[in-house]
């Protein structure tokens, strides 16, 4: 009786947790949404109270909650990643974090991606020479933008390459010296808005149309097949309250979204989930 009890227990937890089997309580099928954030510091909820319920990760992932239940989130935010860094996680076997990106990549129905301030912000401090800068900055923020415009299209690439299957958001990147209040405030926003909007070309090159196929979705609207690019430039100059926590001080600055900011990012994104819940 012992053994007939065993069999029957390990035979119900295979029917009941066998993937695409129904329950006979009901028709609901239960599934579990796997989320997988990439990026900088601005992933990550860098300079937030309470990043679980704040940040923009957070907030896409409770929403995906709401609508299926079950949520694995993998943030792999990290404070200071550049484009170039990214790519050798995702391309170098020889990386220390190539395995677990790529797993968590192949597995995702749901794929974010922040990447590319760091490519420019490097270059700042809060002392810089602004002399200096004038003389060769040209020069350094120009090469920067073209690494970045060579970096952009190859990661996407990857991750469609490892997630066909996943829904993919990108964003782009803002002007944080919108929100400076001091004496060279005109020089430096003139100055990060000609880089930044060279830097936002590499999310609509040609390089990474290349990538997705065209296809007619059912209202008859062509659409680029998983990739949908966030634009969080225009949402933030639109914007009428402060959505950034600039804070310049000693040696120090920092260009993060505030918990406003990393709402309207998500605002941006909430409505256009399109996952489907398969068994």
């Amino acid at each position: 009786m012992k053994i007939v009890r065993v069999f029957f227990i390990v035979a119900l937890v295979f029917i009941v947790f066998w993937p695409g089997t129904e329950t006979k309580s009901g028709d609901y099928e239960h599934k579990i949404i796997h989320y997988v954030a990439l990026g900088d510091s601005i992933a990550k909820g860098y300079g937030l109270d309470d990043v679980d319920t704040e940040s923009y990760v957070g907030r896409v992932a409770r929403s995906l909650e709401q609508q299926y239940g079950a949520v694995r989130l993998i943030n792999f935010g990290k404070n200071g990643l550049r484009s170039e860094q990214l790519l050798d996680i995702l391309t170098n076997k020889n990386n220390e974090q190539y395995e677990k990106y790529r797993e968590e990549i192949r597995r995702a129905d749901l794929i974010t991606l922040s990447i590319g301030s760091n490519d420019l912000l490097q270059y700042l401090s809060a002392d810089m020479d602004f002399k200096e800068f004038e003389e060769h900055g040209d020069e350094i923020f120009t090469k920067a933008c073209e690494r970045f415009q060579e970096n952009i299209p190859k990661i996407i690439d990857v991750i469609h390459d490892q997630a066909p299957q996943a829904q993919l958001f990108v964003n782009n990147i803002y002007n944080p010296c919108n929100d400076i209040s001091f004496e060279l405030s005109e020089h430096l926003d003139d100055m990060a808005e000609k880089y930044i909007s060279k830097m936002n070309e590499g999310f609509v090159s040609e390089e990474i149309q290349s990538v997705f196929h065209s296809m007619n979705g059912g209202d008859g609207q062509e659409r680029d097949e998983g990739y949908e690019l966030v634009d969080v430039k225009q949402a933030f100059e639109q914007a009428d309250e402060k959505l950034i926590n600039m804070v310049i001080s000693w040696k120090e600055i920092d260009p993060h979204p505030n918990r406003e900011g990393h709402k309207r990012i998500a605002d941006e994104i909430i409505p256009k989930l399109s996952l489907q819940k398969l068994p």
